[in-house]
């Protein structure tokens, strides 16, 4: 069996730097994919591996010798509608395709809570959300053991050790820290949670008791409604 290696997409983003912590702290070899080599010194000093490599072009190198994957990236509120496609949903398709030639044994996404109802997005958010659900349905679908997170809002506060189950009618909405879904991302790596949506936001149920109870209830697809059209 290999050793584990995981490949970290999105490295330098916010959320993505408390996933490359987290690797640090738990000693877990890990490679960090960066689009820039300003940002290699940063990682570097985490004891990551560096490969640089752009979401809109062939990134399948980063993959070599990659047990498990996390999908980190995402587009900024700037960004583009084509960007929005190119970082939220293309690069999301080809990581599980390269996932799925390597054999990668678990990819996790880091997608959205508004991935439930794009339709039901403010203007500014639909057409992100709605790459960020067909993304998540290209995953569940494409053979690779997979763990998909939707986080609601996010937040820079510090870690809180807890969260709430949500779902497509969750009206209420507390944010949940970056540093929580940095926490949950690693242990559906170390715990090996595949094959589930979690949907969360913030709350008051620890995070180690709600992934042991999703680890024991029967693996599931993804389902939604026919998609809306804008």
């Amino acid at each position: 069996m290999k050793t584990p290696k995981v490949l970290l997409i999105g490295a330098h983003g916010r959320t993505g730097r408390l996933i490359a912590q987290r690797l640090h702290t738990e000693s877990m070899p890990f490679r960090a994919m960066l689009r820039k080599s300003a940002h290699k010194s940063e990682l570097a000093a985490m004891g990551a591996e560096i490969v640089l490599g752009d979401l809109t072009n062939d990134f399948s190198h980063a993959f070599d010798d990659i047990t498990h994957v996390i999908y980190a990236a995402g587009s900024s509120e700037t960004d583009t509608v084509h960007e929005q496609r190119a970082i939220d949903r293309d690069a999301v398709m080809r990581t599980a395709d390269s996932a799925k030639r390597r054999r990668v044994q678990q990819l996790v996404v880091i997608s959205a809570l508004s991935a439930f109802y794009p339709e039901r997005s403010g203007f500014a958010l639909r057409h992100y959300s709605r790459m960020k659900r067909e993304a998540d349905e290209y995953v569940a679908h494409r053979g690779v053991p997979y763990a998909i997170l939707r986080p609601g809002p996010l937040s820079d506060e510090p870690e809180h050790g807890a969260i709430a189950l949500a779902g497509e009618l969750t009206k209420h909405k507390p944010e949940v820290s970056r540093a929580d879904v940095a926490r949950i991302a690693l242990q559906c790596v170390t715990c090996g949670i595949n094959n589930r949506m979690i949907a969360f936001v913030g709350g008051d149920e620890p995070i180690d008791i709600v992934l042991d109870s999703l680890r024991l209830e029967p693996a599931h697809t993804i389902r939604h409604a026919a998609p809306t059209s804008l």
